[in-house]
């Protein structure tokens, strides 16, 4: 098989769902690389804001590290580290006010947090087939997880099919107490509060602590190469969430009589069909990526999401560029994502409860106002430039998201139904360096 067709076979692996290898081919070269990613969110919009100002929204600084290294020609290894800062404020409850037709949104105060994850990985390839396993975990003040994985694939007609599959399972503890402070003012777990102080704490977070959920996903795909320029591939999966699944930092309302204000089902269920391809064009030297994602679960949550990219390689005429095999790749993108919203999403309007309480002890229903439940779309737009030197390749990445109803088609003249506050739009940077030896 051509390098050119290696390769395209290679880029297939961005397909969502897809994380065997195309090729049971192991890798030749130990490689190394670190990433850094800014991603700051647009403030809260005041017109929005019930505060009557604008808060600013978080700002993530992420750090990677991931090393690769084959320890023979059956048998690679692999692990990768992150650590993320994330300062600033989210959403916490929408609503309308009696008397009023738009939507407010409270948001929390500005807070802080730190996550550490780490991942393990081995894959042993044989001459048409190979078979990993690896090992998950995720650590911040108030939240800590534990997953793996078992994946493998199998190459038929001389290579030119795959069919991939796999299975993971994770368990998940929470502990949400960020901010919980005692009557001292001392930053102090939930449980060693005393009666009194418990009676100060928000009931979200009170319904939250020491929870957890535990979630099992299985994947099955299948890849094609037509041609040595065309490559499609499809996959499916369903995932199975169960504990906890209530966001118990959405709590700061004033409509919410001692109870949560976000109440979700303790199960879901999902389901994902992938499709994708990968074309090359050798007049022009460049690679379409092309794939589309549908996605539905148990909560009514359907969603669509279309990701489009070029990817073309530059090679100046310069002695000095040459001289040094020198390569520059520049690939914009775009990506389109739609959902429908979950059956219980909504944004209470005050004027139709006594008391402004729209929930207390005697809801049996369940309820949330998060934006990221809501009927909406969103429009990401990208761009990535590798620039490769010998053994070596520095990489980066702008993108620009913004999420809105509108952009899910979603025209209502109801307040409630077509203005989702919160929702974030923002700008990611990456940029890094990788290193093979």
């Amino acid at each position: 098989m051509s390098r050119k067709l290696k390769i395209l076979a290679s880029s297939a692996l961005a397909i969502p769902g897809m994380s065997a290898n195309v090729l049971a081919a192991g890798p030749a070269e130990s490689e190394a690389s670190y990433r850094y990613t800014f991603y700051q969110e647009d403030a809260s919009d005041v017109a929005r804001d019930d505060s009557n100002t604008s808060n600013p929204r978080y700002n993530i600084q992420v750090h990677q590290f991931h090393v690769l290294h084959p320890i023979d020609q059956h048998l690679a290894v692999n692990a990768e580290v992150s650590y993320e800062y994330m300062a600033g404020a989210s959403a916490a409850a929408s609503y309308i006010e009696a008397g009023e037709d738009e939507v407010s949104t409270h948001y929390s105060g500005a807070s802080k947090e730190k996550r550490f994850d780490a991942t393990t990985s081995a894959r042993y390839y044989f001459s048409e087939a190979d078979v990993g396993a690896g090992a998950y975990l995720s650590k911040e003040r108030d939240y800590f997880a534990l997953s793996s994985n078992v994946d493998g694939s199998m190459q038929f007609n001389n290579q030119m099919t795959t069919v991939s599959g796999g299975i993971s399972a994770g368990y998940d503890w929470l502990n949400p107490n960020s901010g919980v402070k005692n009557s001292k003012g001392e930053t102090i777990d939930i449980g060693d509060l005393t009666a009194a102080e418990k009676a100060t704490v928000s009931p979200g977070r009170l319904a939250g602590y020491k929870q957890n959920k535990w979630q099992v996903s299985v994947f099955e795909g299948i890849g094609q190469i037509i041609d040595m320029n065309t490559v499609v591939q499809a996959a499916v999966s369903f995932t199975y969430k169960n504990g906890y699944l209530s966001d118990p930092y959405r709590d700061i309302c004033d409509y919410a009589e001692n109870v949560p204000c976000d109440i979700r089902p303790s199960s879901r269920a999902a389901g994902t069909l992938a499709l994708g391809g990968r074309k090359y064009f050798p007049q022009y030297d460049a690679y379409v990526h092309a794939d589309y994602r549908l996605y539905l679960d148990t909560w009514d949550v359907a969603s669509h999401t279309l990701d489009f990219d070029v990817y073309k390689t530059f090679a100046p005429d310069i002695k000095f560029l040459t001289d040094n095999n020198i390569t520059f790749q520049v690939a914009p993108g775009i990506r389109y994502y739609q959902q429908k919203s979950a059956y219980f999403y909504e944004v209470p309007n005050l004027g139709d409860f006594p008391g402004g309480k729209a929930y207390d002890v005697n809801t049996t229903e369940y309820y949330s106002s998060d934006p990221r439940l809501s009927w909406y779309g969103a429009l990401g737009l990208k761009t990535r430039l590798k620039i490769t030197y010998k053994q070596f390749a520095l990489v980066g990445l702008v993108e620009r998201y913004a999420g809105n109803p509108a952009y899910g088609f979603n025209f209502s003249d109801n307040p409630a139904i077509g203005e989702v506050p919160g929702l974030p739009a923002y700008w990611r940077f990456t940029t890094g360096l990788d290193f093979k030896f």
